[in-house]
């Protein structure tokens, strides 16, 4: 791969960011809901991102109460994975 080729390559992963490259759900941002001091975070798909909330806006995927009672508080990252799969055949059954 030449220098211009990797310069155009996305990162799709920001650890740490509260927001998915795009419509992705990853292990990171599982783990941030998780993480998350707001009793309502939940994780939303707005305008084609997807981002940790606890407003009103956008479709809820998960909320941080849902992923704890499916995963439980400390999650290995199998089921992390698993989860962030699942959540990302919904998206992209739900169309978006």
């Amino acid at each position: 791969m030449g220098t211009d080729e990797q310069a155009q390559t996305p990162n799709s992963e920001q650890p740490g960011s509260g927001d998915a490259s795009g419509s992705e759900i990853t292990v990171e941002i599982l783990r941030e809901l998780l993480g998350s001091e707001a009793a309502d975070a939940r994780l939303v798909l707005e305008a084609g991102r997807v981002r940790i909330a606890s407003d009103s806006g956008g479709l809820v995927l998960i909320s941080r109460e849902e992923l704890l009672d499916r995963v439980g508080t400390d999650p290995d990252a199998t089921e992390l994975t698993e989860q962030a799969g699942l959540l990302n055949t919904e998206v992209r059954l739900r169309g978006a």
